[in-house]
């Protein structure tokens, strides 16, 4: 089964979603972006890889229910557990049995991947396909043959290690050219708010480029470490602390960092890259204003329901830091948290402040070392 790519996209304008289209046009992996919020939920995108796959021109695809794709025999259930999924906006993997335009049928695996803007709200679904036919076939001949001899058992272990390592490839390049996408998203606005004359508006663009560089951040640390299914948290939350310190003056503030190595589900990589940037961020701006000398702490690590992190200053205190209710950088914070299902808590610490977040993960989902 595909691993499940959940991908949060700043709102800001249509100059962000056009990299991504231009990246999923280009993938061999066939790709489909589905508006949810419409009836049957019709197909507002389709990529080359779609219509060579299935045979389909793209005025047959565009504007059709996903389940064009369906042949005759698929069942039923799966497919209604696919529409439900997809409606809710929440990530679903199955197989199911595809039919193209010339009538011949194939075994394909579909993963949706549900995209939100920064307030949450549900924008479209991504459906990821795969032909497993080859694979299913292995599968059935396993089942239905009597023992092999050695030779066939070695020829058939070697097929199924080839289709893991292709499936493999398919999910590091999505990666790949999603952290591309990102990078070039988060240059775009940069590029912009150094033109702008407002000081105001320069700013919201330079928040917004440096939100887009924490995801970028996650899809690139995902990609290197070889296993596009789990995020490295201890190594994404000390590069970023040490780039979001790095614009203050040398020596200003001591980082001190506590942090298990732990590796959670790449489904969550979005969300905590951005509520980590949110929360660090917040400390490194305004705990230590007009040059105040400080110690920053973050921690993380096991809690009695999941993970806790902790972020924690001895700067100018709660008077001043976090910013004032009713912020976008509050209102995002608190927005990931809750899709999280996590509790933030801030603390006076006299001086300081300290921002505590615990989220449950399950014991299977998290891995520490």
């Amino acid at each position: 089964m595909l691993a499940e790519t959940h991908v949060t996209l700043e709102r800001t304008s249509d100059l962000a979603e056009a990299p991504f289209r231009a990246a999923f046009q280009s993938l061999r992996l066939p790709v489909l972006i589905v508006d949810p919020h419409r009836a049957r939920a019709p197909i507002v995108f389709a990529n080359e890889a779609i219509f060579a796959l299935t045979g389909y021109s793209p005025d047959e695809v565009l504007g059709q229910s996903w389940r064009f794709l369906q042949a005759a025999g698929a069942e039923t259930a799966s497919l209604d557990a696919v529409d439900a999924a997809l409606h809710r906006g929440e990530a679903f993997e199955t197989e199911f049995l595809c039919g193209r335009k010339d009538g011949s049928s194939f075994w394909s695996s579909l993963a949706l991947s549900p995209v939100h803007d920064e307030a949450g709200h549900l924008r479209s679904v991504t459906v990821l396909l795969h032909d497993v036919s080859a694979k299913k076939q292995v599968d059935q001949d396993l089942i239905e043959t009597k023992p092999f001899p050695e030779d066939q058992i070695e020829r058939r272990i070697q097929d199924l290690q080839t289709a893991l390592e292709q499936k493999t490839v398919l999910l590091h390049e999505v990666e790949h050219r999603v952290k591309n996408s990102l990078q070039m998203t988060a240059s775009l606005v940069l590029l912009k708010a150094r033109r702008l004359q407002n000081p105001e508006a320069r700013k919201v663009l330079q928040e917004v480029a440096e939100r887009v560089g924490a995801l970028s951040a996650a899809h690139r640390l995902l990609y290197a470490a070889g296993d596009v299914s789990r995020f490295n948290l201890k190594e994404f939350t000390s590069e970023l602390a040490d780039e979001l310190i790095m614009a203050l003056p040398k020596g200003q503030i001591d980082l001190i960092l506590d942090i298990q190595p732990v590796d959670v589900p790449a489904s969550k990589a979005a969300a905590l890259a951005l509520l980590l940037n949110e929360v660090i961020g917040n400390a490194v701006k305004h705990a230590f204003p007009n040059g105040r000398r400080g110690q920053l702490t973050i921690q993380i690590g096991r809690a009695e329901n999941g993970l806790k992190i902790a972020v924690e200053d001895d700067g100018v205190g709660l008077d001043h830091s976090p910013p004032p209710e009713g912020s976008f950088g509050r209102t995002l914070i608190m927005m990931l948290v809750q899709q999280l299902k996590g509790r933030l808590t801030w603390r006076d610490r006299e001086p300081g402040t300290r921002a505590e977040i615990v989220m449950p993960v399950d014991a299977e989902e998290t891995q520490f070392e």
